[in-house]
């Protein structure tokens, strides 16, 4: 049975809705699996043993300049990979509804009330009613399970082996002379994709200084981000990880005692490698996560809807730096 997966981004979500394929694997062993991914998030993927072939698109350059060459040559790249026998759109978007439509005849996806763009549902031919207000990596594993007739529980997915996987050896030559091994080793993740996921460089410097016995590294993507992680380790006793590639990511998270950082992809690695995290709400419910003894969730206190997000928000900076310090120490036993 050849079936695609459709899930294009955010990093979060991408890394959230591949907890379910060692399920997936395990329930149909002869299941043949191919994931289209947005080109930039492909990393994610790649190295996983439960996905057979991986798709890279470049959507987003149709967003930043469209022209109908660019759009054949994106379409024949989906068409080429098929047929497939089911189609699987865990996205929820009109443009990923319309991909998974050029992938195979039969696709399955949200209803109407489920999706987030409700329209994308008119182009199902299987379609599955999902709350939106359940967790992040339940919500995505229980649309694959509804669409190939299987069993993904929550417990299954809090006993869930580690499913991120990169080359060792060249991302310990990168980064390893960074961690410590006589102290306890913290990954801070600085940024998010937008501001109401950002905790403020002040208090994350606060929140530093209360960890002062413990080995500190800030990670950073791009320019700007690394600007406010430069000013964070000017402050403080932390220390900024040079430019690393997601691969070298994953090795990083893998290696940290603790990591902690706001709702944003590199901060779910943590629970998908089954380490330690400790991640700040503030504009986004803590559903965006599956909490458990070593993955805590630590909100502003603000109401937010389960489902959509207010970017205005910014209540994230009332969190204590305190009280988020007293939470890692209780991590970190």
């Amino acid at each position: 049975m050849r079936v695609a997966i459709v899930r294009l981004t955010a990093m979060g979500d991408i890394i959230h809705t591949m907890a379910a394929l060692q399920f997936v694997k395990k329930a149909k062993p002869d299941i043949e699996l191919t994931w289209f991914v947005e080109e930039k998030f492909a990393a994610v993927v790649e190295r996983n043993p439960h996905v057979d072939t991986i798709v890279p698109v470049d959507l987003h350059r149709l967003k930043k300049g469209f022209s109908f060459a660019a759009l054949r040559q994106e379409a024949a790249k989906v068409k080429e990979a098929g047929p497939f026998d089911l189609v699987i759109d865990v996205q929820g978007l009109l443009k990923s509804a319309i991909l998974a439509r050029i992938a195979g005849k039969e696709v399955a996806g949200l209803d109407f009330d489920s999706a987030k763009e409700g329209v994308a549902s008119f182009l199902y031919s299987q379609r599955f009613a999902v709350d939106c207000a359940r967790t992040a990596p339940l919500r995505f594993a229980t649309l694959i399970a509804k669409a190939l007739g299987i069993e993904i529980t929550e417990a299954m997915l809090r006993n869930k082996e580690p499913y991120l996987f990169f080359d060792r050896e060249t991302a310990a030559a990168r980064i390893g002379p960074f961690f410590d091994e006589k102290r306890k080793n913290i990954l801070v993740v600085t940024a998010a994709s937008n501001a109401s996921k950002t905790y403020p460089a002040e208090r994350f410097i606060e929140l530093i200084n209360h960890l002062a016995d413990h080995n500190i590294l800030l990670v950073a993507g791009s320019e700007a981000e690394r600007k406010g992680a430069e000013e964070i380790a000017a402050r403080s006793h932390a220390r900024l990880l040079p430019p690393i590639d997601l691969d070298t990511l994953k090795y990083g998270v893998s290696r940290c005692d603790l990591l902690i950082g706001g709702d944003t992809g590199p901060s779910h690695m943590a629970w998908a490698l089954n380490r330690p995290s400790l991640l700040l709400f503030g504009s986004t419910p803590r559903s965006m996560m599956m909490e458990t003894p070593i993955n805590r969730a630590l909100t502003s206190g603000a109401k937010v809807h389960p489902c959509r997000f207010d970017k205005s928000d910014r209540s994230i900076a009332t969190i204590d730096p305190a009280k988020a310090a007293e939470a890692a120490a209780r991590l970190l036993g």
